[in-house]
């Protein structure tokens, strides 16, 4: 759902736009019209849902992913009609180097204009499409925007679209904290990815954003999130800067992208075109900003809608639209080390307990399958279960096709869907290393990187010479920053 975003904040969105203002565009197969009913195609102005936007200025963008699926599917063959399976608002903010995505989970109440109160919100798009979607977000926003939620630009993106973008740039390398397995013929997606890093492409990229069986509508959307921010991080994507590879990229999303009248105007891409340099030339961050507050009805088993307060909207609205609360601490590749007292501090975290027994009976399993160093954490979480099956010994291709030796420690936090786990690899510089946080020395002498989102800590790495070790906190965040530092810190050897 997010592809396009990304390339737009890399050097590839120089090419695109740069391309597209050279010469007409062009696509080898048949190209969706514009979306209809925006107010854009010479109807009443006053009923504009598009608000224009000067060039380099902040803007904020409607992608929607849409299950249209091929005809002898199970639901086309049922005679369904295509839901808004993925909602997703994007602020572009060159001003901030900054990219927040928010998702709106598809089962929130809302009142959809002139159509419905107290529904799903995906309700919008079976009664209207992109366009009665587009109406309902600006709705819903409204009393937190003071007036009208301004939205400069729609994306409709069927899941061809999506898995054709994937594997035209090879796949996404993704930390993937557990096993997702459905078999076919459940009823649910059939799915089968591994727990580890590793590459996703095609049906098994689209299947790991989709997945909410066995979790939620908000775990999905932090997936898809994951997703969008792994991807940034690919070398293949940053070296989309050709206009030949604009042009080939360009004719695929074409065909499975619908948008807005206006997108495509030169002006329009003019002002993509400077936002996208000034992405490429800055550290740009790409923000979660967390639906929070959500309450189920009285009856979750029968009523599934999800509902929010009005004061927890202006919130979401506010992390959105500044980064307050979701902001990144500042950057810095000063190495800081440990003090005395941080140490000491340390030493007495509560919340953690030994884990050297179980840590050691891994290591001895591991020791016959694995060909590199195995480090497993002497301090766990004081709710945590190894899941069984752990650690995954296994091998990964890097992006020059080389094999590098791989495990993974899945560990379950205490708490349906949240797990964390531990990383090992002898590819010493996969892509989700790349520009850490904050770099931290311990008084032994390790140096431990740092990776935010927001406030919290999503990852502690820490290198070797024969390989790299990381920590992983869970998608709901919820080991705090002071206990994913102690965790990395006590990643140990058999007998040491």
């Amino acid at each position: 759902m997010g592809v396009f975003l990304i390339f737009l904040s890399t050097g590839a969105g120089v090419a695109i736009a740069g391309y597209l203002m050279i010469e007409p565009p062009a696509a080898p197969g048949p190209v969706p019209t514009p979306i209809p009913g925006l107010g854009d195609d010479g109807g009443n102005t006053a009923q504009k849902v598009i608000a224009p936007v000067e060039p380099g200025g902040p803007r904020t963008l409607l992608v929607l992913g849409s299950d249209r699926r091929a005809k002898n599917s199970r639901d086309s063959r049922m005679g369904q009609e295509p839901h808004s399976d993925t909602i997703v608002l994007v602020r572009l903010d060159p001003k901030r180097h900054r990219i927040a995505v928010l998702s709106l989970p598809r089962d929130l109440s809302v009142t959809i204009p002139g159509d419905a109160d107290g529904v799903k919100i995906n309700q919008a798009y079976d009664d209207g499409g992109a366009a009665l979607t587009a109406k309902t977000v600006k709705y819903l926003f409204a009393p937190a925007a003071g007036g009208d939620f301004k939205i400069n630009g729609v994306i409709d993106v069927n899941f061809r679209g999506f898995q054709e973008a994937v594997s035209y740039v090879k796949g996404v390398y993704i930390d993937v904290d557990r096993k997702y397995y459905n078999p076919e013929g459940t009823g649910y997606a059939a799915i089968d990815v591994k727990a580890g890093y590793q590459r996703l492409a095609g049906s098994d990229a689209l299947a790991y954003v989709r997945y909410r069986h066995g979790d939620s509508d908000l775990y999905r959307n932090a997936r898809q999130q994951d997703f969008l921010r792994q991807a940034t991080a690919q070398r293949s994507v940053r070296e989309l800067t050709s206009i030949n590879d604009a042009k080939k990229l360009f004719g695929i999303l074409q065909q499975y992208f619908s948008f807005d009248k206006n997108f495509k105007s030169r002006r329009n891409l003019a002002g993509l075109l400077k936002t996208a340099v000034n992405f490429a030339m800055n550290h740009t961050v790409v923000n979660q900003i967390k639906f929070r507050g959500i309450a189920e009805s009285d009856d979750p088993t029968v009523d599934t809608r999800l509902f929010i307060s009005p004061e927890n909207l202006d919130k979401i609205y506010n992390d959105f639209m500044t980064g307050a609360h979701s902001k990144n601490p500042p950057r810095s590749d000063v190495v800081v080390t440990e003090k005395k007292s941080e140490a000491r501090a340390a030493s007495r975290l509560t919340g953690l307990v030994s884990g050297r027994r179980a840590g050691e009976d891994m290591a001895v399993l591991a020791a016959k399958k694995l060909d590199m160093p195995f480090y497993f954490p002497r301090l766990i979480t004081n709710r945590t279960q190894y899941v069984t099956g752990t650690p995954r010994i296994y091998k990964i291709k890097d992006e020059d096709g080389k094999r590098h030796n791989a495990y993974r420690i899945v560990a379950y936090a205490g708490e349906t869907g949240e797990y964390w786990g531990v990383q090992g690899l002898t590819w010493r510089d996969p892509p989700i290393l790349a520009d850490p946080d904050r770099l931290r020395k311990l008084r032994n002498g390790r140096t431990l990187m740092l990776y935010y989102d927001g406030a919290k800590i999503v990852r502690v790495a820490w290198k070797t010479p024969r390989g790299v070790y990381w920590v992983s906190n869970s998608i709901g965040r919820k080991i705090s920053n002071a206990r994913m530092v102690a965790i990395a810190a006590s990643l140990t050897r058999l007998h040491s």
